[in-house]
């Protein structure tokens, strides 16, 4: 996915990086968010506690973004400016994810 936005929008694979990176983390995220539910392969998303969810896309997100902005601006005297950006688009897109979840996600 990461890719398909580096290609239309011209941004040289900062998002395939960020989406990588993210890729490779995501046990350790899961493992951390779900505790010892967590098996590979085993989570429901639908099925978990709303807090253990929240917790999951915030890091991923966050962790995301900070690849992203750090690739994008890639200066280590404007890591404040990365911060900012990283702070103020996590909190929307956590947002928006969460959001997203809540209308979609199916009552049982």
């Amino acid at each position: 996915m990461g890719l398909t936005i580096d290609m239309f929008s011209d941004t040289g694979g900062i998002h395939a990086a960020a989406s990588v990176c993210i890729a490779y983390a995501r046990p350790v995220f899961l493992k951390f968010a779900f505790g010892t539910m967590y098996e590979h392969n085993t989570v429901k998303f639908n099925n978990t506690d709303f807090g253990a969810k929240l917790v999951y896309i915030a890091l991923l997100t966050l962790l995301h973004h900070i690849i992203m902005f750090s690739l994008e601006i890639f200066s280590i005297s404007r890591i404040l400016l990365v911060f900012q950006k990283t702070l103020f688009s996590g909190i929307f897109t956590i947002l928006m994810i969460t959001l997203l979840s809540i209308i979609f996600s199916r009552k049982s």
